[in-house]
């Protein structure tokens, strides 16, 4: 840093010096000048005095005796003195006895001159003579009184001019002095300060320069750095507490982040204030974008929990809202939206909470479901075994009457002949009455009831399994050989119609299960699929199954997907219910599913279970396990 010399705090020490200096020896040399141009005053009417005093005796003589010549040599005598420019010797009467001049001389200082002491100064001298009372004449002579006070002229000069020099002397001394003991030590202390690192560590303190520890300079930079100590000490709790407040800051914004629930800040207006990471996945606006916006502008699906944001804030109440839907997405989500007040450093506002609960939802209705059928599972086993024995009796005597009734056996005949007739009318009469149709129809639905009986019972034991090593692409295709050779709909639609969409990853792991049971579950979903697209009836649709098979780790997982009408969801949960069918009458028992579930899930540890496929119809998802090891016990 440099700075000009006229800004130096020396060279304006030693100028305002200097000027007071100057003024002070000006304010002295005028008094001193004006003291001797008043002595040189009375000087030069002392000596005007004295000349004219030497004169006096021949100027009365002159005068008394009126002699002109005599008037004349003592004008002529005055003259010898310089600074006489003008001079006569008058009579008592007035009259003119002899009189000389001569011109002024114009000099250097002439008008300075003329303003100090006149241009020409007059001096009258009366004559006496002895004898006489009054004056015999008068001599009147005039001077210049610059020629009587040109000495002092050249003095006031001399000491002006000696001022104005030891003035310039002083100036340059007394700017040299402060500059050495006052601007340079000034210097050497701000470049110290310069100096200063406020990024270092610790700064090192300034040094005295030498001669000034016991002056105003080395107080003040002992104060300096005091004062820097102190700053250095400031700076680093200062440094600490920010680097505190960072990770503090840090750490709650990643804890907010992290947090699996939605959190959204807003103010007394409803514009956001804070929003986290997974307020950004949900509602697919960044964290910059969304603060400062209205709540329903950033976050359109809690436009109907802006009352409830209005109302925590004005009475301080939370509140909480539960199975909030969204819209516009594929599958339907659920969310709980809680809202608490919030109030902190005078700034009101609310804190509004939004959990993804879809999956804990859908595992609550699994578990809700599991236990159901667990539960439907043991009743349908106890109805089960009440069922069957008067179910077998039936079927028994079933068959005993149609045995008694045929005509070929002995017995019938002999006992037809007892009663009067014989057998070809009694066979001719239930013929005609169709009774044997009657009977067929009896022993169908007893036939029917039985494997229902058998159904069930297969909710509640497990059968004695062979399991064997099984290709999963080999069991998927051998079922749909089956179901193309078996299942035709009787309003007209073959499954041989149905377009397969094979999704097969290469080199499948085995599982080893007993094939005719995963052939069963297999079968009912391509029925079920099937019987849901033969419902559909616009023009131009070609109904569509897709088949995946694919490895997960430890699991094989099986999709059968297709392009029907779906299952609503309020039916999602029901589907794998025993006796639940969408149906017609006779058309369906409603235990496919629930026996498929309960193979799949009791008998090999497996899942299944039914989501909305992108192709709005439905799609069963099978996962079953590389072994069954802990089965085979």
């Amino acid at each position: 840093m440099t700075i000009e010399r006229r800004n130096s705090l020396s060279y304006k020490q030693a100028m305002i010096t200097v000027m007071t200096v100057f003024i002070i020896g000006l304010f002295i040399s005028l008094y001193q000048i004006a003291a001797d141009l008043k002595q040189e005053k009375q000087h030069v009417d002392q000596t005007v005095n004295q000349v004219l005093s030497l004169l006096r005796s021949p100027a009365a003589q002159a005068a008394y005796s009126l002699d002109n010549n005599l008037a004349q040599q003592v004008v002529n005598g005055l003259f010898e003195y310089p600074p006489v420019i003008q001079a006569e010797i008058r009579d008592d009467l007035g009259g003119l006895l002899a009189s000389a001049e001569r011109p002024h001389v114009d000099m250097r200082l002439r008008r300075l001159a003329d303003l100090l002491v006149g241009s020409s100064k007059t001096y009258h001298l009366p004559l006496s003579w002895d004898g006489r009372e009054q004056p015999v004449g008068m001599v009147i002579v005039s001077i210049d009184p610059y020629l009587v006070t040109e000495g002092f002229f050249d003095r006031a000069g001399r000491i002006l001019l000696f001022g104005v020099v030891r003035n310039l002397i002083l100036a340059l001394l007394l700017s040299m002095i402060f500059y050495y003991t006052l601007t340079k030590p000034m210097m050497e202390t701000a470049a110290s300060f310069a100096a200063i690192n406020p990024g270092a560590a610790r700064s090192k303190k300034l040094g005295i320069p030498k001669g000034h520890h016991k002056d105003e300079i080395g107080l003040l930079i002992d104060k300096a750095n005091r004062m820097l100590g102190e700053f250095e000490l400031h700076i680093q709790q200062q440094e600490e507490a920010e680097a505190e407040l960072n990770r503090l800051r840090n750490l709650l914004s990643n804890v907010v982040d992290s947090m699996p629930s939605s959190l959204i800040c807003v103010d007394v207006d409803c514009h956001v204030i804070q929003w986290n990471r997974q307020a950004e996945i949900i509602a697919g606006v960044s964290a910059a974008r969304a603060v400062g916006q209205d709540l329903v502008t950033a976050f359109p699906l809690l436009q109907q929990e802006v009352e409830h944001v209005k109302d925590a804030i004005r009475n301080g109440i939370s509140s909480h809202d539960q199975r909030l839907k969204s819209a516009g997405e594929e599958s339907v989500r659920l969310y709980d939206v809680t809202i608490y007040p919030l109030t902190t450093n005078g700034i009101d506002g609310a804190v509004i909470r939004v959990d993804d609960v879809t999956e804990r939802v859908r595992i609550e209705e699994m578990m809700i479901q599991s236990e159901k059928m667990l539960s439907i599972g043991g009743l349908a086993a106890g109805m089960a075994h009440e069922i069957n024995n008067p179910l077998a009796g039936i079927l028994q005597n079933i068959q005993v009457m149609q045995n008694r009734i045929q005509g070929d056996l002995p017995v019938n005949i002999k006992t037809a002949e007892a009663c009067g007739t014989n057998i070809e009318s009694v066979t001719q009469y239930l013929s005609e009455r169709k009774v044997y149709e009657m009977i067929e129809r009896i022993r169908e639905s007893g036939k029917r009831a039985a494997k229902i009986v058998d159904n069930m019972l297969s909710f509640s034991r497990k059968s004695r399994r062979h399991l064997q090593p099984c290709n999963v692409e080999e069991l998927l295709e051998q079922t749909l050989d089956l179901a193309a050779n078996d299942f035709r709909l009787e309003d007209g639609l073959d499954f041989r119609q149905i377009a397969i969409v094979r999704e097969y990853d290469q080199g499948l792991p085995t599982i080893e299960c007993e094939p005719s049971q995963i052939q069963q579950v297999l079968l009912n979903l391509l029925k079920n699929g099937a019987q849901a697209m033969g419902q559909q009836r616009e023009p131009g649709y070609q109904p569509c199954f897709t088949l995946r098979a694919q490895a997960e780790p430890d699991w094989i997982r099986i999709e059968i997907e297709d392009n029907g009408p779906g299952i609503p969801d309020d039916q999602v949960t029901r589907i794998f219910e025993p006796f639940y069918t969408t149906k017609p009458i006779g058309i369906g028992t409603g235990l496919g599913l629930s026996v498929s579930y309960f193979i799949i899930k009791e008998n090999y540890g497996g899942e299944l279970r039914v989501e909305k496929a992108p192709t709005g119809g439905a799609r069963f998802v099978l996962r079953l396990p590389y072994t069954q090891d802990e089965l085979k016990g």
